[in-house]
């Protein structure tokens, strides 16, 4: 049922967000509240019993314990306020509450991280697995297990290679002289939000470099409904805590069946997963159809990949990823986008040093990826909006096994003792702390939490200790064998967008305190308003 409507987008008919087979919503929504009634029951009576190995860390204490501290995780009103001070007080790694008094780790340890990248013995959290599943189908290479992944993984891998990127710079020269227009606009009126601009940008760029259509390829209806689910993810509520910690103790067979509840936030989710996968079958379908008439049936990269599909790889797991590669090709780099020119904006003497360093090098238009590489403050810039900007923030892992995880410096424990590893029981779940990994002062300095560029500038680099990554020794793109698929592809684009815009406006921060943007965390770090909305307004005047 689930698998018809995933794979099939033809078992839909056009204008109907429902499978062909009808559901009795009724009935699923029962079964849904009394199985979660019961799974939350048995679950609470688990944890009394259950004596977790992390209890003798620190912490900070719990200030309820229906959401535990994950109040102060989730929806504090500027991302880190709560984390950053955690890190600073417990160290490296310490214990939190969870939703119903349940023990949760929070690691920025960077042995501790490198052991859980590199190591089989961690899974999506509930959370993010959830969130995943909805968004992107239970087929997506996200998701699936180590087995299927290597197997899906390793085909889509020939289409972010170093080379493969290198080849989508025209694309992404014509997206960026689309973004100068847009910006344009902008300065005829002084002051415009740059955030929406830098989604509707790189959505184009992946769009056709994925599939090889342009933005208008996708239709009106597709673009709407993009728009409102990066409306819906810039927005968390206690209400979804709750329901992702029922969701953690219901039966797969059953989260399958939550998109088909209809409620608002569910339609919109159903409606952009069948709208992607019809794109997808199409692009997919046209490919073949020009392969069988002996022409050149390559529609980006998904047109390369047929033909080329086996037991192991079929066009079932090409359209799959479909929703994945637009949402997540889309959102994360536009934020980080948006956040590096909030910072340009702000730091006005830096963004006058990187444009003459880019005009200096003539690299506007050249098609050269060895030329934007080669430029010092550029790629220090973008290193920098990483290291403080990480989309993901924070990241929800679940043990699969018990597994001890080694630490790079002795963790003091609430009995005043020292450890040198971390026990870690199957079922229990960590948060990798990306972003207090990458505030650290033992590993970036006393200035660790300024944006400051000229830390990459100097020998040798800003880090302090062993490297736990292939970039920059940032988790920003994480690592092991589940590294961002497409890393090279986001840096690139952003190296392209920031040289066509940085060289022909100047950038500064409104007067208007209700236009300035700060950090907030909804499952990725978004731009946001005081008054809660996403969005990034920036000052924007012609330079050249």
């Amino acid at each position: 049922m689930t698998w018809q409507y995933l794979h099939n987008p033809h078992s839909m008919p056009p204008q109907c967000s429902r499978p062909i087979l009808e559901l009795d919503m009724d009935g699923i929504q029962l079964a849904l509240i009394v199985a979660s009634i019961l799974a939350l029951y048995l679950s609470y009576l688990a944890l009394l019993r259950r004596s977790s190995k992390i209890q003798e860390l620190r912490g900070p204490a719990s200030p309820s314990w229906i959401f535990g501290n994950m109040l102060q995780l989730t929806l504090s009103a500027t991302y880190g306020e709560y984390e950053f001070e955690w890190l600073k007080k417990y160290g490296s790694v310490y214990r939190i509450k969870g939703l119903f008094g349940e023990d949760r780790l929070v690691v920025s340890d960077p042995a501790a991280l490198q052991c859980m990248l590199n190591r089989e013995h961690f899974a999506l959290g509930p959370s993010l697995g959830n969130a995943g599943r909805l968004q992107y189908g239970a087929g997506s290479v996200w998701l699936v297990q180590e087995r299927d992944h290597k197997h899906i993984r390793t085909p889509l891998n020939t289409g972010f290679t170093a080379a493969a990127v290198r080849s989508y710079i025209p694309i992404f020269e014509r997206v960026a002289q689309i973004l100068t227009e847009q910006f344009d606009d902008i300065a005829s009126h002084s002051v415009g939000d740059i955030s929406p601009l830098f989604g509707q940008a790189t959505l184009a760029a992946v769009t056709e470099a994925i599939l090889g259509l342009s933005l208008n390829d996708l239709g009106d209806e597709y673009i709407s409904t993009n728009l409102e689910l990066m409306k819906m993810a810039a927005n968390q509520s206690a209400t979804q805590l709750l329901v992702d910690a029922l969701l953690r103790w219901i039966p797969v067979t059953l989260r399958d069946l939550v998109i088909h509840i209809p409620v608002q936030p569910f339609k919109f989710l159903q409606r952009a997963r069948y709208l992607s996968d019809s794109i997808g079958m199409k692009v997919i379908q046209n490919s073949k159809n020009a392969k069988n008439r002996g022409l050149d049936g390559s529609c980006g990269l998904y047109g390369d990949l047929v033909g080329k599909t086996g037991p192991t790889f079929s066009e079932r797991d090409i359209l799959a990823q479909t929703s994945l590669l637009l949402l997540a090709g889309q959102d994360t780099t536009a934020n980080t986008l948006t956040f590096g020119f909030i910072e340009l904006a702000r730091n006005v003497d830096f963004q006058e040093q990187l444009r003459a360093e880019i005009l200096g090098a003539s690299v506007v238009g050249s098609g050269d990826a060895n030329a934007y590489d080669s430029m010092p403050l550029l790629n220090a810039f973008i290193k920098e909006v990483l290291r403080m900007y990480p989309p993901m923030a924070v990241s929800e892992r679940l043990a699969t096994e018990d597994v001890v995880l080694p630490v790079s410096e002795p963790v003091i424990t609430a009995q005043g003792t020292q450890i040198s590893e971390i026990p870690v029981s199957k079922g229990q779940v960590v948060y990798m702390g990306t972003a207090q990994y990458q505030r650290s002062e033992s590993r970036w300095g006393a200035d660790a939490h300024k944006f400051n560029p000229s830390r990459w500038l100097k020998d040798g680099g800003p880090l302090n200790g062993e490297g736990v990554s292939s970039y920059a020794n940032l988790l920003t793109f994480f690592g092991g064998s589940r590294i961002c698929l497409g890393w090279r592809f986001a840096l690139l684009e952003m190296q392209i967008f920031i040289c066509e815009l940085v060289t022909k406006f100047h950038l500064s921060v409104p007067e208007e305190d209700h236009l300035n943007a700060r950090c907030r965390y909804a499952l990725t770090l978004q731009p946001m308003l005081p008054d809660g909305k996403k969005a990034a307004f920036v000052k924007i005047e012609r330079v050249v």
